[in-house]
């Protein structure tokens, strides 16, 4: 009895240290979300991203611009920071290792025109 509680205190242990590991971003369904910063409906999911503070509160918002403005007015310990791929709204990238680019050709949802690459090579279509 005492062998089979302590395997599967055992698993649990495992299992819990496992998921404390590398935080990611979350995938949201286009509509269910609002920006923290100014509260419109997150649709374009090529230009959503999110911040995770080192307490793991996190944070969505609809443009890069949001994020930027959400940053300078909070003021927060942040742990992560994700853009989202603008030619794969699928794929999410660490914003310091992204290819971030302010453009006349592209429409961002609040009209700046950021949009986050995962090479400089992809943006060079898009720029000026």
């Amino acid at each position: 009895m005492c062998i089979k509680s302590l395997r599967l205190i055992c698993i649990f242990l495992i299992v819990g240290f496992i998921n404390c590991g590398e935080v990611h971003p979350e995938k949201l369904i286009v509509g269910e979300m609002k920006c923290s910063h100014c509260s419109m409906n997150i649709v374009d999911m090529r230009f959503h991203t999110q911040i995770i503070t080192y307490k793991g509160k996190r944070y969505h918002f609809d443009a890069i611009e949001c994020m930027n403005q959400f940053q300078k007015d909070k003021q927060l310990r942040i742990e992560k920071i994700w853009v989202t791929n603008y030619l794969d709204q699928n794929e999410f990238l660490l914003k310091e290792k992204a290819t971030i680019i302010q453009s006349s050709k592209i429409r961002s949802p609040m009209g700046a025109g950021f949009a986050a690459f995962k090479t400089y090579e992809d943006s060079i279509p898009f720029q000026n």
